[in-house]
């Protein structure tokens, strides 16, 4: 499984990331490649069985702990 996760985001990346270097747009290619490894770490985890809590709930007890709620 974690094998056709690695083909099929490698396969995004080849399609992607040539057209933006080939444009020289260095912003987008650095926002792309953190979505993608952010993506491609969530799914490997999924993947492996990992059960990662809601990141509603996350959000919210940090923030309420930020401001003391």
């Amino acid at each position: 499984m974690i094998f056709l996760l690695l083909v099929g985001f490698g396969i995004m990346a080849l399609i992607q990331v040539p057209a933006l270097v080939r444009k020289r747009w260095w912003k987008e290619l650095i926002c792309y490649s953190l979505l993608w490894l952010t993506g491609l770490a969530l799914s490997v985890i999924i993947s492996m069985g990992i059960i990662i809590p809601p990141i509603s709930a996350v959000l919210n007890k940090y923030i309420t702990s930020a401001l003391g709620l």
